[in-house]
C-alpha cells in the first residue's frame, strides 16, 4: 500500500494556509450536541508489519475473480486483459492527467480520444462517437434524452423488461422530473415480442430501447424491432455488448439511431463494480444532440496534423437551457484502455474472443442441464450468458455452496425479477477453461458443493 505521510509540521502548514489555529477550529461550526465527546472506539495501535498482516487477512476473506472461478455476469465480466493495456494505461501522462475535457487538453490525450472515437464508430457501424460517458446505464439514459429532444413532441420511451434492470432504473431517474413517460414491456419468453411492441407503438413514442444481447443473454429480433420502430417514426436505441460484435451484426447494420454500451469488458478489470466506461455513438443527423464532447482532427498553421475539441454540447459551454446534457466529464483513462484493447485484438482477435465466449457458454449450459435439477429458463439463442432455473428453488443456498467450493457460480435474479426467484444468470467468458466449467458443474450438481478444490487455472481451454 502507498505510504501517506501527515506530520505535525504538515498539519500546521495546512492550518496556517486556511487561517485556523487548530484542528478543533475546523469543527467549531458543528453544534456541540452533535460532536462526539469521547475518544473513538479503536483497537490498540499496530506496527506497520502488524497492520499489513491484519489488512491482508481481512482482504483474504473476500471472494473475487482473483481467488475464485468467476461465472458472474449481468454487466461485469471476467474477460482477459492483455498486458499491454495495463502497461500503457499506467503511464503517468495518462494515469495522472486531469479529466481531458478542457480546451487546453494535451495533444496526447486528444489523440487518444480521437482514436477511441474512430474505433467505436468502426465497431458499431455508426457515424460518430463521443469521447465516452460514465457507464452503460448513464449512456442509455442520455440516449433517451437525445431521442426525446430529436422527436420533440413525442413523450414516451419504451423499454423491454429484458433491458438491464439497473439501466431501466437509471433511465427512470433521469426521466422522473421531465415531461416524459417510461413504459416497460414485459418479456415472459426472455425476449421482446414484436407483436407486443407493434401494439405499443404510436405517434407519441420517441424511442425504443433494445439490449442486444439482452440482460438474460438472449438474442433479440433486432431487425424486426428496428423495422417496427422506424415505421412508427420513433428512434431505436441499441444497448450492445462490445465483445459480441466480434460475431454479431453491429447496431448500424440493423438501423439503430443511437448505440450505447458498457465498455468495461474492453480492457478494464471488474474492480468490485467500477469505475466503468460508457459508450455512445449515433447517426450523423443526431450529432448536435449528442452529450459530452467530440475530438476532431485538423492541421495547425504549419500544416502538421493535430487534434482539437470539435464539439462540446454541455452546460458549461452553452446556455443551460440549450445544453443537451449536464454531463461534465468523460472516462478518459478507460477510453484509453478500450482503445489499446481494441487495437491490440483487431477484428480477428475480437472475433476469436466472441467465438470462445459463445462456444464455452453453450458447452457450460449443455453440461449443467444434463442434471435433472437444472433447465434453461428461456428457449432462445444466447451469446455468452444464459439463465438457469433450479427445480429445487433454492438458488441462494446453491450459490453459497458453490462459492464455498471456489466458484462464483452466477447472479440470482430474484432481486430484480420476483417471477424468476428460482433462476440465476450465468456468464462464461473466453477465460474459462474446460476444467473450470466441469468443476463448476460438479459444484452445482452436488448438494453441499463437495468439489472443494479449485481446478488448475493453467489448464488448457
Amino acid at each position: 500500500m502507498p505510504y501517506l505521510y501527515n506530520t505535525p509540521e504538515d498539519q500546521q502548514a495546512m492550518l496556517d494556509a486556511i487561517g485556523a489555529d487548530s484542528l478543533e477550529d475546523l469543527f467549531a461550526p458543528i453544534p456541540a450536541a452533535l460532536q462526539l465527546d469521547r475518544s473513538l472506539d479503536l483497537p490498540p495501535a499496530l506496527s506497520e508489519i502488524e497492520m499489513d498482516h491484519t489488512l491482508r487477512t481481512l482482504a483474504a476473506q473476500n471472494a473475487h475473480g482473483g481467488n475464485s472461478v468467476c461465472f458472474l455476469g449481468g454487466g461485469s465480466y471476467d474477460h482477459f486483459i492483455p498486458a499491454v493495456v495495463d502497461t500503457i494505461g499506467s503511464r503517468s501522462e495518462f494515469y495522472t492527467s486531469y479529466t481531458p475535457y478542457q480546451p487546453e487538453a494535451s495533444q496526447g490525450n486528444l489523440q487518444v480520444v480521437f482514436e477511441y472515437q474512430s474505433l467505436i464508430t468502426r465497431l458499431t457501424g455508426m457515424d460518430v462517437s463521443n469521447a465516452s460517458l460514465y457507464d452503460g446505464a448513464s449512456a442509455t439514459a442520455e440516449a433517451t434524452l437525445m431521442a426525446a429532444s430529436a422527436t420533440r413532441t413525442r413523450k414516451k420511451i419504451l423499454v423491454p423488461a429484458s433491458l438491464h434492470p439497473e439501466y431501466r432504473a437509471t433511465v427512470a431517474t433521469y426521466l422522473k422530473n421531465l415531461d416524459l413517460q417510461l413504459i416497460t414491456l414485459q418479456t415472459p419468453t426472455g425476449v421482446l415480442d414484436p407483436d407486443l411492441l407493434a401494439s405499443a407503438l404510436d405517434d407519441s413514442v420517441a424511442a425504443v430501447v433494445l439490449q442486444q444481447p439482452n440482460f438474460f443473454g438472449c438474442l433479440e429480433d433486432a431487425h424486426r424491432v428496428s423495422q417496427l420502430t422506424q415505421a412508427a417514426g420513433a428512434l431505436l436505441i441499441s444497448a450492445f455488448d462490445p465483445i459480441s460484435l466480434g460475431i454479431l451484426q453491429p447496431p448500424g447494420a440493423y438501423g439503430a439511431n443511437i448505440a450505447v454500451a458498457e465498455g468495461h469488458g474492453l480492457g478494464t478489470p471488474m474492480s468490485y463494480g467500477g469505475p466503468y466506461l460508457g459508450i455512445l455513438a449515433c447517426d450523423q443527423k443526431l450529432v448536435r444532440r449528442m452529450p459530452g464532447r467530440i475530438v476532431g482532427e485538423t492541421v495547425d498553421r504549419h500544416g502538421k496534423r493535430c487534434y482539437v475539441l470539435t464539439m462540446q454540447t454541455r452546460e458549461q459551454h452553452i446556455r443551460r437551457e440549450k445544453a443537451t446534457s449536464n454531463v461534465c466529464t468523460n472516462q478518459g483513462l478507460f477510453a484509453l484502455r478500450a482503445t489499446v484493447y481494441l487495437s491490440q485484438l483487431g477484428p480477428q482477435g475480437l472475433r476469436e474472443t466472441a467465438q470462445l465466449c459463445l462456444q464455452k457458454s453453450h458447452y457450460a449450459a449443455k453440461q449443467l442441464c444434463q442434471a435433472d435439477r437444472f433447465t434453461l429458463a428461456f428457449d432462445q439463442p444466447t451469446f455468452k450468458e444464459f439463465v438457469i432455473r433450479d427445480a429445487e428453488n433454492n438458488v441462494a443456498s446453491l450459490l453459497q455452496s458453490a462459492q464455498r467450493a471456489g466458484y462464483l457460480a452466477g447472479v440470482p435474479l430474484a432481486p430484480w425479477y420476483p417471477e424468476l426467484a428460482d433462476c440465476f444468470l450465468v456468464a462464461v467468458t473466453e477465460k474459462r477453461t474446460r476444467a473450470e466449467i466441469d468443476g463448476w458443474v460438479q459444484a452445482l450438481t452436488t448438494a453441499q458443493g463437495a468439489c472443494s478444490k479449485r481446478p488448475d487455472l493453467m489448464a488448457q481451454p
